[in-house]
């Protein structure tokens, strides 16, 4: 055997393992996006993009080139296949690209334990692969060469499983830590906690009530989207004070017994369910578990704890039902016109919606309440999160006519329905947070609702729900050909039914248009638009969703 084989082999290894750890950091985003779900994350994988990346097929060709050049030349043979090897990974270095990340990698102390045993099993495959390649029969060399190149992608993805096996005895203890010391923490702060759970609307809610109980008592909500198990705890150990009387928890669930888990740790007295819908029905199956899911949260209040539930659709009216049942303190909700309000305890009745905010009259006759309430908050959901909130003031024991008051200014909600201040001649709406099938077409009715010459919906559709998926994306396009005379769909896995949707609702091909990235989206709204036009830029998908651009390199 030639003196350079064992040199060329150890440097393909090098170049090798480099190419494995830059695939490896756009899989270490995605799995981060899955909530570390190994089966989610791997049904990702099987996705053409990833599978057949140019790299994987360049790679391959070069490789397979390379091994014939090795196979007619029997005496070069074993150089000849360490040189593919390394032609290979060199080639696939060279074309490697992916999407700008839209959500960076977060490299939290678990990423960080995450990549350093991807890392070293990365190394331990390279050096095996090498060894192989070296002391192998030419035939089995060959085979070792071809799935270097051709699997690169999915032994990224593998590894990266591998890597959260081997670590998830160390971050089942570190788990183990950081919730004692949070149920510890909260025991000593003792807050009055204030649960928040639905298929949608938990968030605005969340922020409505801290915004509405805030002038009176010292109200922490949870951050931004930290409604997992683990995200609560951070909250808990890291913002939590003694000055804390009330804590506002919102929580989220991808499958039975997460909304309970977080529940057995913040012990809430108060909880508002805000609705229930197709969200996460790729994941949960069925409205039923959904709702059954939701319900955990008022499984886990006190014998004088209390429920406040919407009860706007059959799901609401079956929890309702079940809420009685067990003889639990309930206080249903729901604006007029939302399926049948008859049983309903508070009601919003007398709604305009406009594009400056919304008006209502709020009753809740058992208790001889009858207000005018007046929010600057866009679309008729929010009725619905400030009639919740609202209740969920006075059962507290704080005025409500106070809160009515300072309902007056509230403040936007980020990325939902955000009316945004920009120095330029469009009118822009972002509802990128909005991703299910109530709020984009209450984004629609505020769209409809503004003055403006033109109206534009920038949009790759709905994603996450399962069986109902395809018929919502109609119906979503169906109701955006009514109210838009551009829309520009960002291309998703759901831009077919999307486009079906739009073209069954009259409008025409020529103005509907779509496109990969965002930037194309906003070069391409330049382009169409003048001023004094209005926008609604709706969900913002993650990065699992959306097509490869080949115009960035990680």
């Amino acid at each position: 055997m030639s003196p350079l084989v064992g040199p060329l082999v150890a440097l393909a290894a090098v170049v090798w393992v480099i190419l494995v750890f830059r695939i490896v950091l756009v899989a270490a985003r995605m799995f981060q996006i899955e909530e570390y779900e190994s089966v989610r994350f791997l049904r990702w994988g099987l996705t053409r993009e990833w599978l057949a990346h140019r790299a994987v097929w360049l790679g391959l060709l070069l490789g397979a080139v390379a091994l014939s050049v090795a196979a007619v030349l029997p005496a070069a043979r074993p150089i000849g296949i360490a040189i593919a090897w390394l032609v290979s990974a060199a080639a696939a270095q060279f074309t490697w690209r992916w999407t700008s990340p839209k959500r960076p990698l977060v490299m939290t102390a678990r990423m960080r334990r995450l990549l350093i045993a991807g890392g070293f099993l990365a190394v331990v495959l390279a050096a095996a692969l090498a060894l192989g390649i070296v002391a192998l029969h030419p035939v089995v060399s060959t085979i070792l060469v071809l799935v270097a190149a051709g699997l690169v992608t999915s032994l990224s993805e593998i590894l990266l499983v591998a890597a959260n096996v081997v670590t998830k005895p160390a971050e089942s203890r570190i788990r183990h830590h950081y919730l004692a010391l949070a149920s510890a923490r909260i025991k000593l702060v003792d807050p009055v906690v204030v649960a928040v759970v639905g298929s949608f609307g938990k968030t605005s809610t969340k922020h409505i009530l801290a915004q509405l109980l805030q002038p009176h008592v010292n109200t922490l909500p949870t951050r931004k989207s930290f409604n997992t198990l683990m995200g609560v705890t951070r909250v808990i150990n890291e913002d939590l004070s003694p000055e804390n009387r009330i804590f506002i928890v919102e929580m989220d669930a991808y499958a039975p017994g997460e909304i309970a888990a977080i529940s057995d740790l913040v012990h809430p007295r108060v909880a508002i369910i805000t609705a229930i819908g197709p969200q996460h029905m790729e994941r949960f199956g069925t409205v039923d578990r959904i709702a059954g899911a939701l319900y955990e949260v008022a499984a886990a209040l006190p014998a004088d704890g209390t429920l406040i539930l919407y009860t706007g659709d059959e799901s609401g009216v079956a929890l309702a039902l079940q809420a009685r049942n067990e003889q639990r303190h309930l206080i249903r909700y729901a604006p007029a016109g939302d399926g049948d309000t008859v049983d309903a305890d508070v009601i919003a009745s007398s709604i305009r919606v406009d594009g400056h905010g919304s008006t209502f009259r709020w009753r809740w006759e058992a208790l001889g309440l009858d207000r005018q309430v007046a929010i600057p908050l866009l679309g008729r959901h929010q009725v619905a999160n400030v009639s919740a909130a609202l209740a969920a003031v006075h059962v507290l024991g704080y005025s409500v006519d106070d809160a009515i008051t300072a309902a007056a200014t509230l403040e936007q909600v980020e990325h939902r329905l955000q009316l945004m201040a920009t120095a330029g001649p469009l009118t822009v709406i972002d509802d990128s947070y909005n991703a299910n099938p109530v709020g984009v077409h209450n984004g629609l009715e505020v769209l409809a609702a503004m003055s403006g010459a033109h109206k534009f919906l920038i949009t790759p559709g709905l994603v996450e729900l399962g069986s109902v998926e395809d018929e919502e994306n109609r119906r979503y396009g169906a109701h955006a050909a009514r109210v838009c005379d551009h829309v520009i769909v960002m291309s998703a896995k759901t831009s077919a039914a999307l486009c079906a949707g739009l073209r069954e609702g009259g409008m025409s091909e020529d103005r509907i248009h779509v496109v990969e990235t965002l930037d194309d989206a906003t070069r391409l709204l330049q382009t169409l638009s003048r001023p004094g036009d209005v926008v609604l830029f709706a969900n913002d998908l993650p990065d699992t969703y959306l097509p490869v651009a080949h115009a960035a390199r990680t």
